[in-house]
């Protein structure tokens, strides 16, 4: 198993240096990426996750399902994994979400076997208390491919940044360049953060990205961007942390 996720780990470092993660977007800033993980797993998927305690990673329900073993990958100039040692999921977490199209709090808390390096910071939890409005700015961040269906472009975190043009069933934020424009999540960003800058560059994450299309609503990337918004949310993952033992950055 250990050498599944090693493989895995080696293959998405050494594919990754031509170009690096998500669909329009730029390569992301070392304090985000300080954030930001790799989840990869035996079944041979890897999806983005945001640290939130150093021990404590949020991302998307669907990125830990089906059954499976999972780890966080951890770059350097040797990758080895970190395994992950217990899995919660929002308990309204719906699996079948995508085939129903009634969207569900698309998120769960992964505990890891270690702490991260000390490279990595938990991410702050944004404070804001309704939901984002059209208009509103959010920056992504993730590992994923910058052009769908090319590994040799995921691997690296990348960041876009992109405005709030509506909610669907009420828990759910989607984002998008708009204009004709090709820019959002990929494959492998999912479960990745949604960023909002508090002023002065000083950032805290708002949402975990949950699915993307491509441009006219078509299967792919760089259409719309759909986001599970924490503000709903944010009791559930206070509660979740302490009962795995763990303290969220204030």
């Amino acid at each position: 198993m250990l050498r599944s996720f090693i493989r895995l780990a080696l293959f998405v470092g050494a594919s990754a240096s031509p170009v690096f993660a998500i669909t329009g977007g730029v390569t992301g800033p070392s304090d985000l990426a300080a954030q930001t993980v790799l989840i990869v797993s035996t079944r041979g998927s890897s999806c983005t996750g945001t640290v939130i305690a150093r021990n404590l990673v949020i991302t998307a329900g669907h990125c830990v399902q089906p059954k499976a073993s999972y780890a966080i990958s951890i770059d350097g100039a040797f990758p080895r994994v970190v395994q992950v040692a217990r899995i919660v999921l929002h308990p309204k977490y719906d699996p079948h979400q995508f085939e129903t199209r009634k969207p569900s709090p698309d998120m769960a808390i992964l505990k890891i076997a270690e702490p991260l390096p000390a490279r990595f910071h938990p991410a702050r939890l944004a404070t804001d208390r309704t939901l984002p409005k059209p208009g509103d700015a959010f920056t992504l961040a993730g590992y994923g491919f910058s052009v769908d269906g090319d590994p040799d472009t995921m691997g690296k975190v990348r960041t876009v940044s992109l405005p709030a043009v509506g909610i669907t069933g009420g828990i759910m934020v989607r984002l998008s360049a708009g204009n004709g424009s090709s820019a959002g999540a990929c494959t492998g960003d999912s479960g990745g953060p949604a960023f909002v800058d508090n002023g002065g560059g000083v950032y805290a994450v708002i949402g975990v990205v949950s699915w993307s299309t491509g441009p006219a609503n078509t299967a792919g990337c760089g259409g719309l961007t759909g986001v599970t918004p924490l503000v709903l949310h944010r009791g559930w993952i206070e509660e979740t942390a302490r009962k795995l033992g763990s303290q969220l950055s204030p």
